[in-house]
């Protein structure tokens, strides 16, 4: 009878002990809840500031591929993308390479500084000397518009086009990469597409 007391004592003074012991070290102690700020930014390597509206995630040597109804195939290599959280199907590249092989084996090179392109439609604007490669004919232009969606590559801003033939100024050409016929304006209906070249 002794015996049993003397184990019910113990095993009741063991767990006041460890009782003590857990509320000293978990929860009685400041420390363990809370940091001070000093101790908080120490334990952050890189904190995010109000300019960071927008977390972005980049992707290096990013290439993609795809094939419309028609048959072309269209390639685009990019040394860097940027992917930003709330458009993730807009990607920011930089130094663009691409190719539209179309089913008769002729390639469209499109080559630009930057580009967005559309990972939905594979629409891609091209940015900054943005140079177009077709055969003989080479054009170079500020801005490239390829729209899938109308078979169409729209080149604006400071175009110039040369082949063998020709070299030509303008503000506006249009490639329909279906049909292969090209369109070359003007914004302005009184200013004229300037020409030189053999004749």
């Amino acid at each position: 009878m002794i015996t049993k007391s003397i184990i019910q004592y113990s095993l009741v003074i063991l767990l006041i002990i460890l009782s003590i012991f857990f509320y000293k070290e978990y929860l009685g102690s400041e420390k363990s809840l809370t940091k001070k700020p000093e101790e908080i930014n120490k334990n952050i390597e890189s904190p995010i500031t109000v300019e960071n509206k927008e977390a972005t995630n980049t992707i290096e040597n990013l290439k993609y591929v795809s094939e419309d109804l028609l048959g072309n195939t269209y390639i685009i290599d990019a040394k860097s993308a940027t992917v930003q959280e709330n458009k993730a199907n807009q990607i920011q590249l930089v130094e663009v390479l691409a190719k539209i092989i179309q089913k008769n084996d002729e390639i469209i090179y499109i080559n630009s500084n930057f580009a967005d392109y559309n990972k939905d439609n594979n629409n891609t604007i091209f940015k900054e000397n943005v140079s177009v490669k077709y055969g003989d004919q080479i054009i170079n232009a500020n801005i490239i518009n390829l729209n899938f969606s109308k078979n169409l590559i729209e080149i604006q801003d400071n175009v110039y086009f040369k082949n063998n033939d020709a070299n030509i100024k303008a503000d506006k050409i249009e490639i329909n990469f279906e049909s292969k016929k090209l369109k070359i304006s003007m914004n302005k209906q009184d200013d004229k597409v300037k020409i030189s070249g053999k004749y």
